[in-house]
């Protein structure tokens, strides 16, 4: 017998899953037939035979059933059906009301239909005093009902209703038909009493009259988890569509308005692309310019200033606002939308693809109220600023700035102890630029040194020293790469790896040319150089690739999630999940959510728009210091005691206690503005270059101090490492006397 007759037949177990017993398929069906499995013959019988048989009345009724007894090989499936055709004739046949309770007990109702429907109840031979106690159980919520335990009272009541409709004449039938409906009202009302008393702030009334209500679910799981599962992300989802717009560029409606005017610069490092902008910034009436580094901003408010432009500034971690100011400098999170200017100039755009602060730069394009506006950005953002751009309706005009000084690589290695004036040492990790910074010094050369890290009065003070010659070599991470004009002739990479937060893995193009373009400073040297201590091919093959262009634009939340009247992590998760428009990708909450959950954790009972606010304040929330800093702010001002400035380390603080004390300094700042809390802006400020000074002063004349070294090897260790030895050294060391060990055996 081939394959494909077998689905012509049936199998004796699943017979037996229809109602058949033994001897029903004795009695009613023809002989079998057999097919071969795994060695062994099954018996199964035809699908037509064993329909045609099941119509036969000894098989719907078969004989020595009597009415007080349990039908033992009646089929569970038409018995089922008999029950629910029993049940829907007393609901329809019963005068319903219109209250909240009459609804509810309605799906209740559908939802035993339901299940009767396929006869897939499970009650096959079931004895006449169980299903007496089921039945009762039942019946008994039209006094007293237990939501806990609702589902399995119901679950039973199912199983009973084969035996229901197997005995339509029995008193216990009869009993069901007079309080059937009540039961259900009984219960429906409880439930909702225990609903309200557990989830006071939910819409009992919107939610049970809501179409589409999963009466299944509310059988299996109760009301609670239909509020929570099916009824809440539904409504955020729409309560959402109609604040928040599928594409993130009809969110402005004051941009819309307007037609703008945009001037896209696009070039490499070092191409004066956002020296063009600053030109008509500074001859505009007013006007904004947004930085990715508050360094930069500071850069900015300086150049304005000094041209005669009264300027403010406002960054995550310092404002200076000016009472007749006429511009703005600023971080690109810092922009306010509100603000009407004659011309605006957005620094690096191709950050408008980053995972994390891609947001603002999206924004701020969607958004700013300029009829003017300046974009600088990397070569691979132009199809997808264009494509915006043009989504909202503006004009563009695309200026190529072209480097006017060449970019040569080198043809062999350099020895970094052989560095000439003006070279940039770049390495990836703060202890690899200061322990080459250290090595530097010991043979006599001086460096600037810039990394991530390192407070922003502190970079200023080792770029000053290099722009004014004394120290004519800088050694720095990749921080150099983003906007920091220095007169730089060679830029030395000592690596061609860098750890991402997540992995260490090459060098992309992108990076290398950003970070390689500040090299050959424009009127100050003819031809800027890139080199490398190892791995110099790496570095050729990142300046010649072709970097590919930008696709998605990064799209974050607006304060609008606020309107919706529901918990904020569940309006940001579904916010989170709706579609949006191409090339629109969502901006990851995943930090939100850790910190507004962290602070429910603690016990922090905030409104909605102070949990986000919170959320909002820039720190590293994975640094154990300042989480509990910024906890300790949160809970004094919840207090309403006063949120003090954090004070200075004692005794002779060491380089990591220093920037981390620069840092709760930032937290403190952020977190007073956020909340309303009184700043002593001249003793914060007079902390801050205290630290500054220290920092710079450590690293200028005792790094070496600061900075361990392995005992073995010489090589610099990690600043919070344990231990004298660097991991190789230990390893290999361990290695060695494990194998002296054996030896000695």
């Amino acid at each position: 017998m081939s394959g494909r007759s077998r689905g012509k037949y049936w199998s004796a177990s699943l017979l037996k899953r229809r109602g058949w017993t033994s001897e029903l398929i004795r009695e009613l069906l023809p002989a079998p037939h057999y097919i071969p499995r795994d060695g062994y013959s099954i018996r199964v019988w035809d699908k037509e035979d064993v329909r045609a048989a099941e119509r036969d009345p000894r098989f719907a009724h078969p004989a020595g059933t009597s009415a007080g007894a349990s039908p033992s090989p009646a089929s569970p499936a038409p018995a089922a059906r008999r029950a629910r055709a029993l049940l829907a004739q007393i609901w329809d046949g019963t005068e319903q009301g219109a209250s909240l309770p009459w609804v509810l007990a309605g799906h209740y109702h559908a939802a035993l239909l339901a299940r009767l429907s396929g006869g897939g109840t499970g009650g096959r031979g079931v004895r006449s005093t169980q299903a007496s106690a089921w039945v009762g159980e039942f019946l008994a919520l039209e006094r007293r009902c237990d939501s806990k335990v609702l589902p399995e009272i119901t679950k039973n009541f199912l199983r009973a209703g084969c035996w229901l409709g197997d005995h339509p004449d029995h008193p216990l039938t009869q009993e069901v038909r007079q309080r059937y409906p009540q039961a259900l009202l009984g219960a429906a009302g409880q439930v909702l009493a225990d609903f309200s008393a557990a989830q006071p702030e939910a819409d009992a009334e919107a939610l049970v009259r809501a179409p589409g209500f999963p009466a299944g679910q509310l059988l299996r799981e109760g009301l609670g988890m239909v509020w929570s599962v099916w009824y809440v992300p539904q409504a955020i989802r729409t309560s959402l569509s109609l604040l928040i717009a599928l594409n993130p560029k009809d969110e402005y409606p004051e941009a819309r308005a307007m037609h703008r005017r945009f001037i896209l610069h696009l070039g490499g490092t070092n191409t004066g692309k956002t020296y063009a902008g600053f030109q008509r910034l500074i001859r505009a009436k007013t006007g904004v310019y947004l930085a990715p580094l508050r360094l930069l901003a500071l850069e900015a408010q300086e150049t304005l200033l000094d041209a005669g432009v009264d300027c403010s500034l406002s960054t995550g971690e310092e404002e200076d606002f000016r009472e007749e100011d006429t511009h703005l400098a600023a971080t690109a999170e810092k922009l306010d939308l509100k603000r009407r200017f004659e011309a605006a100039v957005i620094d690096e755009c191709q950050m408008i693809a980053d995972p994390q602060r891609g947001y603002a730069w999206t924004r701020a394009i969607l958004g700013v109220l300029a009829p003017e506006v300046h974009l600088c950005a990397a070569p691979e953002a132009k199809q997808l600023l264009i494509r915006l751009i043009e989504s909202c309706g503006d004009s563009v005009e695309v200026v190529i700035h072209e480097r006017t000084t060449p970019l040569l690589c080198m043809s062999h290695p350099v020895d970094y102890q052989r560095i000439q004036p003006g070279d940039a040492l770049i390495t990836f990790s703060k202890v690899g630029v200061l322990s080459v910074a250290e090595d530097l010094r010991q043979s006599g050369k001086e460096p600037a040194i810039i990394y991530g890290a390192l407070p922003y009065a502190t970079r200023r003070k080792q770029m000053e020293g290099f722009l004014n010659g004394d120290m004519e070599y800088i050694v720095s991470t990749d921080a150099i790469g983003m906007g920091l004009n220095l007169p730089i002739r060679r830029i030395i990479f000592m690596e061609t790896e860098k750890f991402d937060g997540m992995e260490r893995r090459p060098l992309r193009p992108e990076e290398i040319k950003q970070i390689a373009g500040r090299a050959g400073r424009l009127g100050m040297y003819h031809k800027g150089w890139v080199g490398a201590t190892q791995d110099l091919g790496a570095i050729q093959a990142g300046l010649e690739a072709v970097v590919p262009p930008l696709e998605y634009a990064v799209a974050g939340f607006s304060d609008l999630v606020l309107q919706v009247d529901f918990d904020l992590l569940e309006v940001l998760t579904q916010w989170n999940q709706m579609p949006t428009a191409e090339p629109y990708r969502k901006l990851d909450i995943t930090r939100y959510i850790a910190v507004i959950s962290k602070m429910r954790e603690m016990g922090f009972t905030l409104t909605r728009e102070q949990e986000l606010r919170a959320a909002n304040i820039p720190f590293d929330e994975t640094d154990d210091a300042l989480r509990e800093l910024f906890f300790q702010f949160l809970l004094r001002w919840q207090r309403g005691e006063a949120v003090e400035q954090p004070g200075l380390p004692e005794d002779e603080p060491t380089l990591p206690e220093l920037e981390l004390y620069y840092r709760k300094l930032d937290l403190y700042f952020s977190f007073s503005k956020a909340f309303g809390c009184p700043v002593d802006e001249d003793r914060l400020y007079d902390a801050r270059e205290r630290v500054a000074d220290e920092i710079n002063e450590i690293l200028l004349h005792r790094l070496r101090s600061n900075i361990r070294f392995c005992a073995r090897c010489g090589k610099a260790l990690p600043l919070h490492h344990r231990g004298r030895l660097c991991d190789g050294c230990f390893r290999r060391e361990r290695k060695g006397a494990r194998f002296l060990t054996r030896q000695d055996r």
